[in-house]
């Protein structure tokens, strides 16, 4: 028995391996996308360069998504108004993969974020959006500066923070 679970999660950590490698690399740039909030407002991230954004990506079913982002509030409190040597501002956009509204809004409405960019296409995982950001596993997110190069993937609060006060 022993053998079997340390095949299974050798397999699992093999198989993770492949989702981080497909991942946009630290020196890449994100491309430009468009997307409704979640107040129907239209917006394309290439409005926020000049600032530092996380992407993150995240579902209502998810509990260590859901959980990533709610450490993200006291960061964004945090750094939301600070001025950059390099960048104006630091902005959180959360994309949700959620397939029901009602669902995602109520997790929303729990969750209280603060910032204001909330993407939800009701597609899950064959978002569009997910595909360009080559998203196969959430909790996922990008770090990227005012030049839309991603400088950090998959941080905790703790490296987002770290990484902010640097700047």
């Amino acid at each position: 028995m022993k053998f079997g679970l340390s095949f299974i999660f050798s397999f699992l950590l093999y198989v993770a391996s492949f989702a981080q490698l497909s991942m946009w690399a630290e020196g890449d740039t994100i491309p430009n996308f468009s997307y409704k909030g979640q107040f129907a407002k239209a917006y394309q991230l290439k409005e926020l360069k000049g600032s530092y954004v996380l992407i993150n990506m995240w579902a209502s079913w998810n509990e260590e998504s859901r959980k990533m982002q709610l450490n993200f509030i006291e960061s964004y409190a945090r750094f939301k108004d600070k001025r950059f040597k390099k960048g104006r501002k630091f902005y959180i956009i959360s994309i949700s993969l959620d397939e029901t509204e009602e669902i995602w809004s109520l997790a929303l409405k729990k969750d209280n974020l603060p910032w204001r960019t909330h993407i939800c296409d009701l597609k899950s995982w064959d978002s569009e959006l997910v595909k360009l950001l080559k998203i196969e596993t959430i909790p996922a997110n990008y770090l990227i500066d005012p030049n839309g190069i991603v400088i950090a993937r998959n941080i905790k609060k703790e490296q987002l923070e770290s990484i902010l006060k640097g700047l």
